[in-house]
């Protein structure tokens, strides 16, 4: 039937109607590539004393595409895809730094690893270090096997793990330097974990290694009831170490010496968060434990809460297992209130300051903080994080003094010796390929 035969209010329902079929395709064809996800609305943040400060989207092809790895530090945010791109936000503010295609597109990226002027990634098998400014090629180089995860850095030294459980250390300031090889004994899935000083890696055979970082030579290793599924976490010198037995270990970096151990009665799958004297460490209960860096004193737990997300002035801020945002009295542990997130919508852990930061893996990341806090409250800077030194004249840095047994002051066995392996394969320099021509995103707009 024509139109003209049509009732006027036939009309206008097939107007609307065309209008709405209209509107539709174009909100399509303009999402294709990038998937814009749920917010958190103002006025439910509000409600728990929160407030956004920005939202970001990274643009990439939900059919293709997914971010794979987030990481902080101080005030950037570092990303990766499995399709190899890396990217550079300011924490601050949301505001985009750098976009960069990283080795071959459509391999699979891993890491990143940042310090004060480089961002370290493993793409394929190679190691690519960027710079952390402008996200520029500094140089790249083949791998002596297949990493087994992205890549730890120091101010010099970057520190890649093999499935194989070999550790490969490359000097960041000459990338033609024959690497350092350290051995261990298991497989290796795990990104290393650096202060400065040391760097450490768990392998499947349930052992954590920790060698120097600054000069070839393993310091000790340590072996506990179960295997060690997680990263540890450092701060004033030592790192805390969680196992599937259980137990959150304390202790001292450079000699191994235990501090304590605490029992949270269930395994721990997840590394633990220290901030200021405070560690919070996570059993499969769920339950997130609080306990005193100092003594292993327990100051309080909760359960329901699955992983620590930041901490504010009066308030720490965990995940539960739906995946909500929790928010916890510092000193009770008691809950205050809950923030619903959609699905797909998970929280970085934050050590380094009160932002809380939620991510998906389509590339959207929006920056919570407390109402009126809007200078954020610093807890630690990963440019100064370093391990305390003691005497040298009474510390063995490389531990040859005759172990003791577990439960005698010391969880570790003794020390172990590395050495230079093969020759290393060809390195390839690329100083010249600055990859900003082949930047995938440079069409694609953040929002305020």
């Amino acid at each position: 039937m024509p139109s003209s035969q049509l009732s006027p209010i036939s009309r206008e329902i097939l107007s609307r109607t065309l209008m709405s079929l209209v509107t539709l395709a174009c909100l399509s064809a303009s999402t294709q590539y990038v998937y814009a996800g749920p917010l958190i609305p103002r006025p439910a943040a509000s409600q728990v004393g929160l407030e956004r400060a920005w939202f970001a989207q990274i643009g990439t092809d939900p059919a293709r595409s997914e971010v794979t790895a987030w990481t902080l530090h101080d005030d950037c945010l570092f990303g990766v895809t499995d399709s190899g791109t890396a990217f550079a936000l300011d924490a601050n503010t949301g505001a985009r730094l750098w976009v960069r295609q990283v080795g071959k597109q459509g391999y699979r990226a891993f890491g990143p690893g940042a310090n004060s002027r480089f961002v370290a990634i493993v793409s394929g098998a190679k190691l690519y270090l960027l710079n952390r400014d402008d996200g520029r090629l500094m140089w790249s180089r083949d791998l002596g096997s297949a990493p087994g995860a992205g890549p730890a850095i120091t101010e010099d030294y970057a520190f890649v793990v093999m499935l194989t459980g070999r550790v490969e250390g490359y000097d960041l300031n000459d990338p033609d330097a024959r690497p350092w090889y350290y051995n261990s004994r298991g497989r290796a899935y795990l990104r290393p974990v650096t202060t400065g000083e040391v760097v450490s890696w768990p392998t499947s055979a349930g052992l954590l290694y920790v060698s120097s970082a600054t000069k070839l030579g393993l310091l000790y290793r340590l072996e506990t009831n179960d295997e060690i599924v997680a990263p540890p976490a450092e701060m004033d010198g030592n790192l805390y170490i969680a196992s599937l037995d259980g137990y959150l270990y304390s202790i001292d970096g450079l000699t191994g010496n235990e501090n304590w151990r605490f029992a949270t009665g269930y395994p721990v799958e997840t590394a633990p968060a220290v901030v200021g004297k405070r560690v919070y460490v996570s059993s499969s209960e769920p339950a997130i434990h609080a306990v005193d860096t100092k003594s292993g004193r327990e100051l309080w737990d909760i359960a329901g809460s699955n992983i620590f997300v930041a901490q504010g002035k009066s308030r720490v801020y965990a995940a539960d297992s739906r995946g909500s945002l929790q928010i916890l009295d510092t000193e009770t542990g008691s809950i205050l209130g809950t923030l619903n997130t959609a699905e797909g919508i998970y929280p970085l852990v934050n050590e380094q300051t009160d932002r809380i930061y939620l991510v998906n893996r389509h590339g959207l990341v929006q920056c919570l903080h407390e109402i009126g806090a809007d200078k954020p409250l610093r807890h630690r800077s990963m440019a100064k994080a370093k391990l305390k030194k003691e005497d040298d004249s009474d510390v063995n840095p490389f531990g040859e003094e005759t172990p003791v047994e577990a439960g005698e002051g010391n969880a570790f066995d003794e020390a172990l010796e590395a050495g230079p392996a093969e020759e290393t394969p060809a390195e390839e320099r690329a100083d010249e390929a600055d990859q900003g021509e082949n930047n995938l995103f440079d069409d694609l707009d953040f929002f305020e």
